[in-house]
């Protein structure tokens, strides 16, 4: 099995990427759930080759693997990243290189629901990530990841994203993602601060559905949120008693939500 992907090892952005209610769908329809799976592999793929073809000067790479039904996209350096000392021209790349992997992030959740209308929850950190590709056996292939980067992004797409979030947090670089990214509006990226007392301070979202920035729009999305966010204490909560009531409770609310983010495209991204 040839890989493409080179070792790395180092401070990083990484993200988790998670298709929302895929075990739920391979349940019911595993014809359904395999072209889900196709779909988000080749957006995945298409979308990694388009930034990487387009961008071959720049001193970095977007790098994926997908397993199942979750993604991992890291941003590789190249070896002349390391060398660069002055701490301005350091946060610039930095800067780029976050709204480049957020952009592309962004167009992998937009594709993957015009193709399937369904969601993906992602989680962003910054931290080490170390990937090693180990070839033990012929017919053996191991990839060998681990780091605080990959695990913080895996906890916050795993714990914090409801279905369909997409979730930032840079605690190792900064507490602060709008000042070290700036205003990206003008890119079509609308980010938020979390207001949750359930999730930590300083946590971002990143309104995928939207390209303008619109305090109603983001409005109406976070209320949807939160009552996923309520529904899913409610039942973790729940955990050892059967109640029904809230599984079918949080499945209608979903599906509302999916039926909104339609709208939403439809009325205000005629570009898409």
């Amino acid at each position: 099995m040839i890989n493409l992907l080179k070792d790395f090892k180092g401070k990083t952005f990484v993200a988790f990427v998670d298709i929302s209610g895929f075990k739920k769908v391979l349940l019911k329809n595993e014809n359904k759930a395999e072209k889900i799976l196709n779909s988000f592999y080749s957006i995945g793929y298409r979308e990694l080759k388009s930034f990487n073809s387009n961008n071959l000067p720049k001193c970095y790479s977007l790098n994926g693997m997908f397993i199942s039904d979750c993604g991992i996209i890291y941003v590789n350096f190249c070896k002349g990243y390391r060398y660069i000392e002055e701490p301005s021209k350091k946060k610039t790349i930095l800067k780029e290189v976050l709204k480049d992997l957020l952009l592309c992030l962004k167009d992998i959740c937009r594709r993957f629901w015009e193709e399937q209308n369904e969601l993906l929850s992602v989680g962003v950190y910054y931290g080490d990530f170390v990937y090693q590709n180990r070839l033990e056996h012929e017919n053996v292939d191991k990839n060998f990841i681990y780091g605080q980067g990959y695990l913080k992004a895996f906890e916050l797409c795993e714990n914090f994203a409801v279905g369909g979030e997409f979730i930032c947090k840079l605690n190792e670089l900064s507490n602060d993602l709008l000042g070290i990214i700036g205003n990206v509006g003008e890119y079509g990226i609308i980010i938020r601060e979390i207001e949750n007392k359930d999730i930590h301070k300083k946590n971002f979202r990143v309104y995928w559905m939207l390209e303008k920035d619109d305090d109603n729009k983001v409005n109406e999305i976070e209320t949807y949120y939160r009552e996923l966010q309520r529904l899913r204490k409610e039942k973790n909560n729940n955990a050892n008693i059967e109640k029904p009531e809230i599984e079918r409770e949080i499945n209608e609310k979903y599906d509302e939500f999916k039926e909104k983010i339609k709208n939403l495209i439809k009325k205000n991204n005629s570009n898409w």
